[in-house]
């Protein structure tokens, strides 16, 4: 969206908005605060958007590798990282972006308020940022599975180190019974 924004004094009220377009009745620091946020937010959120897309197409491509072979080769430190991109990418969006936050001249002044409500709708920035929480999800839910599958890789190798184990103490106390029979007899 192209937003062009000057003072109109001849406006009726505080702002008018349209496609493509923002009119103020009066430029300040304080509009150019706030346009200049939400810019900011729906940039970053851009940036967000395809760190997402990128993990959401490995996890794709990890997913079909598993449908063609049936087994699953990720490394345990590579699925950590992972773990932590998602993580890190979520708290950032929430934390740094402040997307739920509303600016302190916003709070002050209900004309800001406006410009701010305004301009979110229009960039649809909580639309966007539902996509990219259903994306995140998405990768929350594969990362969920594959511990689950190195999980149990670990367990099963523990498992069979019992058993071997259990054998050779098998073997060890069949020895010892063999030998002293023989010493008996």
């Amino acid at each position: 969206m192209i937003m062009l924004w000057s003072r109109n004094h001849s406006l009726t009220t505080w702002m008018k908005g349209g496609l493509d377009y923002i009119v103020l009745k009066s430029l300040d620091t304080d509009g150019i605060r706030i346009i200049s946020s939400v810019l900011g937010q729906g940039i970053a959120l851009d940036h967000y958007i395809r760190q997402v897309d990128d993990m959401v197409e490995e996890f794709t491509e990890i997913n079909r590798v598993m449908e063609k072979t049936g087994d699953f080769t990720m490394q345990r430190k590579k699925l950590f990282q992972l773990v932590g991109k998602a993580n890190s990418n979520l708290a950032d969006v929430i934390i740094r972006l402040g997307l739920f936050d509303r600016s302190e001249i916003a709070w002050k002044n209900a004309n800001y308020a406006q410009i701010l409500e305004y301009l979110r709708e229009e960039y649809e920035l909580n639309q966007r940022f539902g996509s990219l929480d259903f994306k995140l999800k998405f990768v929350e839910h594969n990362i969920h599975f594959l511990q689950e599958v190195l999980q149990n890789r670990r367990s099963d190798l523990l498992e069979w180190g019992v058993i071997i184990l259990l054998t050779i103490e098998i073997a060890i106390s069949l020895y010892e019974i063999i030998k002293d029979s023989n010493m008996i007899s």
